[in-house]
């Protein structure tokens, strides 16, 4: 071979093994992470397309501007969001923001096997029900047909048990010493402190039959429309209504 065949054929040889070089670097690189979007997001306006309910699924044409959309609903303390932002042809990326559209929890794939997002977030327990968004765009920004469906798990009602009665979250009602009031929430039955003042015949609808010393010691059985009570005056049975 002649030097200058050789010469050509190195060439041709450094110039394939570039553009393989960069054709890898290209191929192996990592999208940017959907996080790095909250500052933009925060400061950009979203098309609003109204609220979607528990369970719905609905489709948005996607293109560009404005950079991104949303749809509204509302959550409460305990709910458990799940969120689906999907397409056949689309790169879809997906936030879920407060009414103000700060972020609370994104996702760009779902998985390395789909360009479809998704987001599983549970609200804090107590947290008041309020306003939130399902945000969503193209990662190419190019035009594409998009399903968002919200499903909410509720979580199961809090109730409490108290001198043989079931009270709902939020209740208030009489203590059985007589004199406090009790309230049911999610941390359990709590009661005022207040001292109590024994008046016997200010109660006439409870039969007194021990006193605090020997409610300790002694057994008693209340008639029918009775049940058993206890307090600072001592012990005995009252009539249920």
């Amino acid at each position: 071979m002649s030097f200058t065949r050789a010469f050509v054929f190195a060439g041709f040889t450094v110039a394939l093994a570039a553009l393989a070089g960069c054709s890898a670097e290209a191929g192996d690189k990592e999208k940017e992470d959907v996080g790095t979007y909250e500052s933009e997001l925060r400061l950009a306006t979203p098309r609003y397309l109204g609220q979607i309910a528990n369970g719905e699924t609905k489709s948005h044409y996607y293109y560009s501007p404005p950079t991104y959309r949303a749809y509204g609903f509302w959550a409460k303390g305990g709910d458990e969001i799940t969120l689906d932002v999907k397409s056949v042809y689309g790169d879809a990326m997906a936030w879920l923001t407060y009414s103000s559209y700060d972020v609370v929890a994104a996702n760009d794939d779902a998985s390395r096997s789909t360009l479809d997002a998704k987001i599983v977030y549970k609200v804090p327990a107590g947290q008041a029900s309020r306003a939130y968004r399902i945000v969503f765009r193209d990662y190419d920004l190019l035009d594409a047909t998009f399903t968002v469906k919200l499903a909410i798990k509720s979580a199961a009602p809090i109730t409490c048990s108290y001198n043989d009665q079931t009270y709902a979250d939020g209740a208030t009602f009489p203590s059985t010493d007589g004199c406090n009031t009790c309230n049911c929430s999610a941390s359990g039955v709590g009661c005022t402190k207040r001292a109590c003042i024994c008046n016997p015949e200010a109660e006439p609808n409870r039969r007194y039959l021990g006193t605090p010393t020997t409610c300790m010691v002694i057994r008693y059985a209340c008639n029918a429309g009775e049940r058993s009570f206890q307090n600072a005056c001592g012990c005995g049975c009252e009539t249920t209504n």
